[in-house]
C-alpha cells in the first residue's frame, strides 16, 4: 500500500473509528472519563475535518462523522450520567496524556485555520472551469492546507479537483485509470480578459502516481490578468487552444485537464504572481479571490 493512501485511512477512517469506539469500550467508570474522551475525540474530529482531504472518500463524510460523534458521545452519556463526577484522587494523573493529546490537536486547527485568511491584496478572477462540483485539494495561506505555500510564487496557489455525485473525486481511492478521475479532460476556461503571454504543449500525461519533474508545470499557460500573471497547468497535451501573445476573454476554453508535468493525478494548479513574466516560479505569490471568495483546502464551488 502506498504511504498517503496508508496515511489516508489511518487518519481519515481508523482514527475516527477509534474515537467512536473509545466512548463505549471500555466504558468509562466516572463522568470525567467520559468528558475528556469526548474533549480529545472532538479535537481530533476538528483538525481532521480543517486538514483533510474528504475528496479522495467523500465530502459528505466530513460534515457526517462529526455529527455521528456527537450523537454516539451524547449516548455514551446515557450509560454513565448517574456515575460520580470522578473515582481517582488525582484528575491529572489519569488524564493528563489526554488533555495534552487534546491541546495538540487543538493547537493544529487553530493553525490550519489561520490560513483560511490573507494580508496582501487579491487578484479577482472568474473560476476556471464551468458547471459541476470542485473541491479544493490544496489552498489557502499556511503549510497546515496547502502545501504550496513555502514557495515565494506559488503561496497562495491552488489545486482543483471535480468531485462525483457522491462527493469523491474519483470512481475509486486511487483508480489507475485516468478517465476514471472527475477531472480529467474537462475543460478549462479563461478566469479573466487578459493575454495569453505564452503556452506551452507536447508533454505525455503521467501515469498515476508518477510525476515528471523535468516538466513541473507540464503543458500549461501564463496569462496577463492585469498587472498579475496566472498560471494554468498540468493540461492535457495537444488541448491547448490558444498561442503566446492571443487576447483571450473571461470565461474562454483554454485547453483542457491532464496530467503532464510534476502531477500524480489530473488536477488544474493555478497560482498568480506578479514580476517573472514568463518564470513561474520568479513572481511574488498574489492572493486569489474568485467572486470575492477566498478558496482553502476543502472549500467546494458548485456552478450550475
Amino acid at each position: 500500500m502506498e504511504l498517503p493512501l496508508l496515511i489516508l485511512l489511518t487518519t481519515q477512517v481508523l482514527l475516527p473509528t477509534f474515537f467512536l469506539l473509545w466512548l463505549w469500550l471500555p466504558r468509562p467508570v466516572d463522568r470525567i472519563t467520559w468528558l475528556m474522551r469526548v474533549v480529545y475525540g472532538a479535537c481530533y474530529f476538528a483538525f481532521i475535518t480543517v486538514v483533510g482531504r474528504w475528496d479522495f472518500l467523500s465530502t459528505t463524510l466530513a460534515i457526517v462523522l462529526p455529527l455521528v460523534f456527537l450523537a454516539s458521545a451524547t449516548l455514551a452519556y446515557m450509560r454513565v450520567r448517574h456515575h460520580p463526577w470522578n473515582r481517582s484522587a488525582s484528575i491529572l494523573r489519569p488524564h493528563g496524556l489526554t488533555a495534552a493529546m487534546a491541546v495538540f490537536f487543538l493547537a493544529l486547527t487553530a493553525r490550519a485555520l489561520s490560513g483560511y485568511g490573507y494580508q496582501d491584496s487579491a487578484v479577482d478572477l472568474d473560476f476556471p472551469f464551468a458547471s459541476g462540483n470542485y473541491y479544493i485539494g490544496q489552498g489557502g495561506s499556511t503549510t497546515s492546507i496547502n502545501y504550496h505555500h513555502t514557495d515565494k510564487s506559488q503561496r497562495y496557489a491552488l489545486d482543483i479537483v471535480a468531485l462525483n455525485g457522491f462527493g469523491a473525486r474519483a470512481a475509486s481511492v486511487m483508480p489507475k485509470n485516468l478517465v476514471d478521475y472527475v477531472i480529467y479532460d474537462r475543460e478549462v476556461k479563461s478566469p479573466c480578459t487578459g493575454v495569453a503571454v505564452s503556452t506551452h504543449d507536447g508533454i505525455d500525461d503521467n501515469r498515476i502516481s508518477e510525476t515528471n519533474t523535468g516538466e513541473p508545470a507540464g503543458n500549461h499557460i501564463i496569462l496577463a490578468c492585469g498587472t498579475a500573471r496566472v498560471l494554468l497547468a498540468h493540461l492535457r497535451k495537444g488541448s491547448i487552444t490558444v498561442q503566446g501573445g492571443e487576447i483571450v476573454t473571461a470565461g474562454e476554453t483554454l485547453g483542457r485537464v491532464g496530467n503532464s508535468g510534476n502531477s500524480s493525478e489530473p488536477h488544474l494548479h493555478m497560482h498568480a504572481y506578479l514580476g517573472g513574466t514568463l518564470d513561474y516560479n520568479a513572481g511574488e505569490g498574489l492572493p486569489m479571490t474568485f467572486d470575492g471568495r477566498f478558496l482553502v483546502r476543502g472549500s467546494t464551488v458548485t456552478l450550475p
